[in-house]
């Protein structure tokens, strides 16, 4: 060997030694200490499997190290891996991950070892690599296990498993151990042949209990030094129902005897379906059963939207409740509040009169004719006991101005009670008769003077 041989080799190996033990380098202008530098691997196997059964592999290849890796092989030869990662950054611990089968073979050895390598080059052009192992049992199919229990429950509720275990092998299985890590349960006993053990199991489901809900019982025994085993799962669904209901209102402040829209939102905010579903209004009642589903799965909903007559301040509720396959009962609220504007109380014709910046409106509809402000100003100024039509206008539009500023419709006239929109639908269909100024006679006359003295005593009111 030639002494640049020679020097090659003791090159690698120092690269070796020095790849594997922490160092501190130091530069002229900077100082940087516990550097890592390195690749990582880990991977888990099915820990038992029998011949002709597969065996799955999860290998995750990750990197540690504080420096940017390049061109990660990944080797495993019982399963027929051999690929290259491009590059993965420092600190990924996350990695990357293979999920791979290998089928249990007559001429394998027992224990089945499986081992992946890998090998990288970091930023700064060092060299790592590092392998790992995993070890599955090849056993026989000697001992049969079931598992049975309920497919759904709540936290909290006391649960029933039955693990039934069986001696399927031509002799008595010595020492046979059942486990059960979830239920805290273990038994160790003989089984003859063909006999069956039967444990009936209690577990309270905890507040934090995954869901869905699975685990799983293994059987255990050796036998002339054979390994034999089997596992059952068994999975229950762990239900928490759950209903929001949403109710709103539009307006939320109303006049009195207007009209206000209520809508009432009522979602499956669970993860199951509920069943047998009601929802009532404290005021109004059952919603209509055309509403109201026979089922809502989750995130499902239904919406119940009705008006109501408003004739007081007041706060309603809305209640939904529900059964989930379980017959458990849930239930949500929600309120709404419509709140009375403060009624206005009627001005006079003077007051209108005199008043123009109180007006609600700029114009104003009489007899099927629009006004102006000011030109309903001027029939208000020209208001005389000559012409009847004059005088009504007069009143008429001082009466729709009270309507527009919030005074209420009822008032009471020579004992009777009244609603004024009554009585300003009658002017306005007599002044489209008998238009503003056409001083009509007689019985006419007599018509639009009754009308203007209704309007009149309500203008005048102190309805409140």
């Amino acid at each position: 060997m030639t002494e640049t041989k020679h020097l090659r080799w003791k090159v690698l190996a120092l690269i070796a030694i020095l790849t594997a033990v922490p160092l501190t380098y130091v530069f002229a202008t900077q100082l940087r200490s516990n550097l890592n530098h390195g690749i990582g691997v880990l991977m888990s196997a099915d820990p038992y499997a029998a011949v002709g059964e597969n065996v799955t592999y999860h290998i995750r290849v990750y990197n540690p190290s504080d420096f940017n890796l390049h061109n990660i092989n990944v080797t495993d030869t019982l399963t027929g891996l051999n690929e290259t990662i491009p590059s993965m950054a420092a600190g990924n611990t996350t990695g990357v991950t293979y999920i791979l089968h290998r089928t249990v073979l007559e001429t394998d050895p027992n224990p089945l070892v499986n081992t992946v390598h890998v090998e990288a080059v970091d930023s700064e052009g060092m060299r790592s690599w590092a392998s790992t192992q995993a070890k599955t049992t090849i056993i026989e199919r000697l001992i049969h296990i079931q598992k049975t229990g309920v497919h759904f429950a709540h936290e909290g509720d006391a649960i029933k498993y039955t693990i039934t275990v069986t001696n399927l092998a031509d002799s008595t299985l010595a020492n046979v151990t059942v486990k059960d890590e979830t239920l805290g349960f273990s038994w160790r006993g003989d089984l003859s042949v063909g006999e069956t053990n039967v444990f009936n199991l209690t577990y309270v489901v905890p507040a934090d209990a995954e869901d869905p809900l699975t685990n799983t019982a293994t059987a255990h025994a050796e036998l002339n030094e054979t390994t034999i085993h089997a596992e059952a799962q068994w999975t229950v669904d762990i239900l928490h129902p759950k209903l929001k209901v949403s109710k709103t209102v539009e307006p939320t402040k109303v006049y009195a005897g207007d009209n206000a829209t209520y809508t009432i939102v009522t979602t499956n905010t669970g993860d199951t379906t509920l069943y047998n579903l009601t929802l009532t209004d404290s005021i109004y009642g059952h919603a209509p059963t055309n509403i109201v589903p026979q089922n809502l799965p989750p995130t499902h909903s239904f919406t119940w939207s009705f008006n109501a007559s408003i004739c007081k301040c007041m706060v309603n509720v809305a209640t939904a409740t529900g059964v989930d396959a379980l017959g458990k009962e849930v239930s949500d609220s929600d309120q709404a509040h419509v709140q009375l504007k403060p009624t206005f109380c009627p001005r006079s014709m003077g007051y209108w009169k005199n008043h123009p910046q109180a007006w609600p409106a700029d114009e104003i509809e009489v007899g099927n004719n629009t006004y102006t402000k000011q030109e309903a100003l001027n029939i208000l100024n020209g208001a005389n006991a000559k012409d009847a039509t004059r005088m009504l206008a007069a009143q008429l539009i001082a009466a729709k101005l009270n309507r527009l500023s919030g005074a209420a419709t009822g008032f009471s006239n020579c004992d009777k009670t009244l609603n004024i929109d009554d009585v300003i639908s009658d002017a306005d269909a007599f002044l489209a008769n008998y238009p503003v100024g056409s001083d009509p006679q007689g019985d006419n006359r007599q018509a639009a003077l009754q009308l203007k003295d209704i309007l009149d005593a309500y203008n005048n009111s102190e309805y409140d």
